[in-house]
């Protein structure tokens, strides 16, 4: 059952509110967000799909390097190749593009990796949780992003929050300076009472400005802090984990399996953030996973705001591991037009799609009519 055609496609999906990181401005009200999808075809005929998600402002692959990653390098390296071979599937791609000292171009990789997936559930019959080996839950809870130009319109959005059904909170901080992310922070708290709320610093910290907010962070009931500091920076990690009283997670610099085992040989993790684009799929998202259980970490789980096919990879990944809250926003920011049925039906909890493969049915007339070409530059 090999691998025979891979396309990519890319649609453009406009933001429903304003999405702000400590890398700038992720995405703009009205502004098109582009979303590439991959469709895998098996010589049986099964079918399935994968979804990356550039976002310049937290990592480097752009639409126009993922199109190009995709057609030029990765589909052609892995055509011929069983669908249920993953671990080959993935050396072909990183024969491909060398992995270095990350995975390299993770997302593009991942949109692969979750298509073939999708596909041998599919050939099987099978939804892809049971591919994974496990299922420990079936019914998520989602965290309600609070992401605001000026710390004065949290309550608003918490309210908007509360109000559409969700429990948990995901405060974006990092970019307001210390007492403006803590006036964040504290008017969230003000709002909804003794729920939930994680923080998440997108590597906008320094060590000393970190180990301040931990503390501060810790008064009003914060449970995680994710990626305060830039980079790998094991010794500051070290250093935070040692004094924070809050739990830390790591995201962007958890790259790797290896990765994570620098972290915990050093004490600098409490928590480890699986993402299923930023480890490239499900191959290396579940052994990451394994790894953190066998070394008595915490999970937990966010995305890069993917429509409802991502959302998707996300669950399955997440029951196998029995991961809850999740940071997985896509539905607060990008409808799902090109899916026959949304998985998302509004509120703050989202049950895992049955069905075989990914369990969501993408309308491909739609992608098709409605893709969108990008330019590749044929260089000088």
């Amino acid at each position: 059952m090999k691998i025979t055609s891979i396309e990519a496609f890319v649609l453009e999906f406009p933001f429903k509110s304003a999405f702000l990181i400590a890398g700038g401005v992720a995405g703009e009200p009205g502004t098109p967000s582009p979303r590439v999808l991959v469709r895998l075809q098996c010589e049986n005929g099964s079918v399935g799909w994968g979804e990356a998600t550039p976002t310049p402002k937290w990592t480097y692959e752009t639409t126009e390097t993922i199109i190009s990653t995709i057609k030029r390098y990765l589909a052609p390296a892995v055509i011929g190749i069983e669908i249920w071979d993953f671990d080959n599937l993935h050396r072909a791609m990183d024969r491909a593009i060398n992995p270095g000292v990350t995975i390299g171009s993770p997302l593009a990789k991942s949109a692969i990796d979750v298509a073939a997936y999708d596909a041998f559930g599919r050939a099987l019959g099978v939804p892809v949780y049971q591919l994974l080996g496990s299922c420990h839950r079936k019914t998520f809870e989602l965290s309600w992003m609070i992401s605001v130009s000026d710390p004065s319109q949290a309550e608003d959005l918490a309210l908007e929050g509360l109000d559409a059904g969700y429990t948990v909170f995901d405060v974006k901080v990092g970019m307001h300076g210390e007492a403006g992310d803590l006036d964040l922070v504290r008017s969230t708290r003000q709002k909804v009472g003794e729920m939930p709320i994680q923080v998440d610093a997108n590597r906008g910290y320094r060590l000393a400005e970190a180990l301040r907010q931990a503390i501060r962070f810790s008064d009003y009931g914060v449970t995680l802090f994710e990626q305060p500091l830039e980079g790998f920076n094991l010794s500051g990690y070290r250093r935070l984990v040692a004094a924070s009283p809050v739990e830390i997670g790591i995201d962007e610099s958890l790259r790797s399996v290896a990765d994570l085992l620098e972290y915990t040989r050093s004490d600098a993790i409490d928590v480890a953030v699986a993402k299923v684009q930023r480890n490239a799929g499900f191959h290396h998202s579940r052994q990451l996973c394994h790894a953190a259980v066998a070394a008595g970490l915490g999970l937990s789980m966010s995305g890069l705001t993917e429509t409802d096919l991502g959302l998707a990879a996300g669950l399955h990944l997440a029951a196998a591991f029995g991961i809850s809250p999740l940071q997985l926003n896509g539905p607060q920011y990008i409808e799902s037009p090109h899916l026959s049925r949304r998985i998302w039906k509004g509120g703050g909890t989202v049950n895992l799609p049955e069905g075989p493969g990914l369990g969501v049915e993408v309308n491909e007339d739609y992608v098709r009519q409605n893709s969108v070409e990008v330019t590749i530059d044929q260089g000088i």
